[in-house]
């Protein structure tokens, strides 16, 4: 199965998200956070994450995060208790354990994250998936310049990852 169709079977799967941090910043970033209730019916975000995304208030993502909690674009939920996620930080275990718990996808960017959440039988989405569905949905007219702001902001992506979501998106 290719990304494309993998991404679309995914995020149509999910109405349910709980976000980590990465994902969060990145949209704050680009100030589109807008994105994630247009595309989910329900963001959710644990009380660890949010601390991870607003450790530092007065960066423009963190103040653009508060603002979508404020309008309901996004939810503070608690957080759900974490088995031993290893290597992973407090806040991918804690979306992992609370979208296990309620059985929702996850939105998530880290690799090791990614993988960790798929061994459990959890739908993920990234950051690159958002944007790609949020212009098949009408939402976004083009993702290659948002990729390069993410890029030049200092959001790792990877060059495969890029061309996949630019070949997803009909941007190639």
């Amino acid at each position: 199965m290719n990304w494309s169709r993998s991404l679309q079977i995914s995020a149509e799967r999910m109405s349910v998200v709980v976000a980590d941090a990465g994902p969060l910043i990145a949209l704050g970033r680009l100030n589109r956070l807008d994105l994630l209730p247009f595309l989910f019916s329900d963001v959710q975000v644990t009380a660890t994450v949010l601390d991870e995304c607003l450790a530092r208030p007065d960066l423009p993502d963190a103040k653009r995060i508060t603002d979508a909690l404020s309008a309901g674009l996004i939810r503070r939920c608690p957080d759900a208790l974490s088995t031993d996620d290893g290597p992973l930080d407090p806040g991918e275990s804690s979306a992992i354990a609370r979208a296990n718990e309620i059985g929702a996808g996850l939105l998530l960017d880290d690799r090791a994250a990614v993988t960790h959440a798929r061994a459990l039988g959890l739908k993920v989405i990234g950051t690159l998936g958002v944007l790609v569905l949020a212009k098949r949905r009408g939402k976004l007219q083009e993702i290659r310049s948002l990729i390069e702001q993410m890029r030049r902001a200092g959001h790792y992506l990877g060059d495969a990852a890029v061309l996949a979501a630019l070949h997803a998106a009909d941007e190639t």
